[in-house]
């Protein structure tokens, strides 16, 4: 590989049409006087110091005489002023983060050099061993002054107050956007010495502010940590990764030593199963449990990389504010083909589509074709067992993620979804967690496992009473889809809620709302999982089906339609006019069941023989081992993109080149910040 490397490089170099790229700069010769040059430049900056250090002073010291400033934070304060021409003095200011580059544009952050201003240090003028103080790195946030919210704003809304301001052409702009000010503020890092604290900081940013008419406040302050301290939860995880690796060892190591495998222990048993030889055999093992149902894996590694890639579009909408020219974002996400990736919060029902009709399947084959009992405990245990162990493992190892990076916006974006974990860990373990709002969730995306369990159980509503009277069973299966339509439409109506998912509603309030009460609510979710239900009877009672083909064409052009509608309806939205009170009504009541019953025409069409070149494609056999690590994928990627956004140290392009990374850099990234934070 290496020398085709250098074979290209050499080809590179000797291209002519490239040859300008090695060219040395213009310089030019005979130069005599450069070191008089550097020797003036330094003169200058002197004279341009002291004159603004004789000019800022007196403004200095009136303000300090008007604040209560702790000692220290004054002295260090002086010491930077007066000393402003040393290296260290000059990294202060240096790291601090200055006027923004495309503000009307939407670039709302000037995050400044981080590492430089914690790595700064200022040594005794005396002794050299002693540090008289280091940087700190603050986050301050800066709003434009708007009245108290009194309603819910939309990307599309004005400051009602604002609307009659007649000034100048920029601020006239800028009182247009300044409704987002209610969701979002203008941050800046500013690196300040250590002895003052983030009280101090507040006191001469107000009155600053007072003197600019705008509002301004320190949200958080730091200086570089010379030991990580370790909480109990966190040495709890450490120390179940380190017994989890040396079982896998273990397991390994007797598998691969072991001359036979029968008739051994049950501890024998126990350790092979955490064996990588064993686990990787049934990993990239191709054989399917049931061939009928082979296009189920195709199905879930397509929709869990659809879900992966909304994730990354979701987050960036989520951390905003760690991006450059954020009007020109709804440009990016509205563009028709993006429709597709930031709808794939409908993927999600795909899911539940499929959870629906397997637990139908299998527990009405069990108890009528295979004539076994029917138990309750074993019903739920058996789900318990499938997803509470890697589910609780993967909540323990998220409580380390803060020990695994730093950065300017880290702490806003951890307390996000990670910090939430020390204290409302018990809502995730009992799978309640969706009944709480977005502000304090842990692992927001997890709402989704809690939400499944919650369907299985409520399945048993259904299933039970097909067992005994088909005609009970499909009369309750319909009632609930029929409510869960309604409920959806009747609480959209009554609160005002978005439709779904989209770039236009900003407002945190209304993001909460919409969690709450339709997106990760069981009720609402519940159609497409009982939706499944009903396929799963259907397949267990008439295996051979046969659809006449004039049918067939009719399903499958109904099931494009109406799968594809509800992916591509809001992209007409915002491209065409905005939607009226009565569309988003329609769309928000029956959005999932109707994008459900396209994906349920395919699956039934494909497992009942008549799914032709889509069945083909959705059961090669590769599917199958990505198929498995579908859950895995679903819990572990919004981790390390959290992750991977909480380390920026520079803002980032809001684009979908941006967006669409590789994981394994998110990965690399993440690795590396480790290694870093060692």
């Amino acid at each position: 590989m290496f020398p085709w490397i250098t074979f290209i490089f050499l080809i590179t170099l000797s291209n002519q049409a490239n040859s300008h790229v090695w060219r040395l700069p213009n310089i030019p010769e005979n130069r005599t006087d450069v070191l008089e040059s550097w020797i003036k430049l330094d003169k200058t900056l002197k004279g341009s110091t002291q004159s603004l250090i004789k000019t800022l002073m007196p403004m200095i010291l009136e303000s300090s005489s008007k604040l209560n400033l702790s000692s220290e934070c004054v002295k260090e304060c002086f010491q930077l002023v007066l000393k402003s021409l040393k290296k260290w003095a000059f990294s202060f200011v240096d790291a601090t983060g200055k006027f923004f580059d495309g503000v009307l544009s939407g670039t709302m952050s000037s995050f400044g050099e981080f590492d430089q201003c914690l790595e700064t240090v200022v040594p005794h003028s005396k002794k050299k061993d002693d540090i008289l103080f280091v940087g700190q790195y603050c986050l301050v946030e800066i709003r434009f002054r708007i009245p108290p919210k009194k309603t819910r704003y939309n990307l599309y809304d004005h400051v009602i107050e604002l609307e009659n301001f007649t000034g100048t052409e920029v601020v006239k702009f800028f009182t247009e956007k300044a409704h987002l000010m209610y969701m979002n503020a203008i941050r800046i890092g500013i690196c300040i010495p250590s002895g003052c604290t983030k009280d101090d900081l507040n006191q001469i940013l107000t009155l600053a502010a007072e003197k600019l008419h705008i509002d301004a406040e320190a949200t958080h302050c730091e200086t570089k940590q010379k030991e990580r301290s370790f909480l109990r939860i966190q040495i709890c995880a450490i120390l179940c990764i380190c017994i989890l690796a040396c079982l896998v060892f273990l397991g390994t190591w007797i598998e691969a030593h072991s001359v036979s495998k029968s008739d051994h222990s049950k501890l024998y048993r126990i350790l092979l199963s955490f064996s990588i030889i064993s686990n990787l055999n049934r990993l990239f093992s191709t054989k399917a449990s049931i061939e009928n149902f082979s296009c189920i894996q195709g199905l879930r590694v397509l929709t869990i990389s659809w879900v992966v890639f909304g994730h990354v579009y979701f987050f960036a909408g989520f951390f905003k504010m760690s991006y450059r020219t954020l009007f020109h974002g709804h440009e990016v996400a509205t563009d028709p083909i993006a429709q597709m990736i930031v709808n794939g919060s409908e993927a999600v029902d795909t899911f539940l589509f499929m959870a629906g009709m397997l637990v139908c399947y299998f527990t009405i084959k069990r108890v009528r074709i295979q004539k076994k009992k029917f138990h309750i405990g074993l019903f739920v245990l058996h789900r318990l067992w499938r997803i509470v162990p890697v589910y609780y493992f993967i909540l323990l190892c998220a409580t380390l993620v803060p020990l695994m990076g730093s950065g300017p916006a880290f702490h806003d974006i951890m307390s996000y979804s990670i910090y939430p974990c020390f204290q409302y860990w018990w809502r995730n373990v009992l799978f309640i967690n969706n009944f709480y709002d977005m502000s304090n969730i842990c692992l927001l995306h997890t709402w989704y496992v809690s939400a499944d369990l919650q369907l299985y159980l409520l399945s048993l509503v259904v299933i039970l009473p097909l067992i005994w009277s088909k005609k009970i069973g499909i009369l309750f299966n319909v009632l609930i889809v029929v409510i869960s339509v309604v409920y959806t439409g009747i609480v959209t109506h009554l609160y005002n809620i978005q439709p779904t998912l989209t770039v236009t509603h900003l407002d945190i309030e209304d993001g909460n709302l919409f969690f709450v009460y339709t997106y990760a609510n069981v009720l609402s979710r519940a159609g497409p999982y009982f939706i499944g239900v009903f396929v799963g009877y259907i397949l267990i009672t008439k295996p051979d089906i046969k659809i006449p083909k004039k049918t067939l064409v009719i399903g499958w052009f109904l099931a494009a339609l109406s799968s594809g509608s509800v992916i591509f309806a809001t992209g007409f939205w915002y491209r065409v006019h905005r939607p009226s009170a009565i569309e988003n009504l329609l769309y928000s009541t029956f959005y999932k069941v109707a994008f459900t019953a396209g994906i349920a025409w395919m699956t039934f069409c494909c497992i009942t023989g008549h799914g032709g070149i889509v069945n083909k494609i959705l059961s090669w056999k590769i599917w199958i081992p990505m198929g498995k690590l579908a859950f895995f994928m679903y819990l572990i990627q919004p981790i390390l993109q959290v992750s991977n956004m909480a380390n920026f140290r520079t803002l980032q392009e809001f684009t979908h080149i941006q967006f669409v990374n590789p994981p394994g850099l998110w990965l690399y990234y993440h690795v590396y910040a480790i290694g870093n934070n060692m």
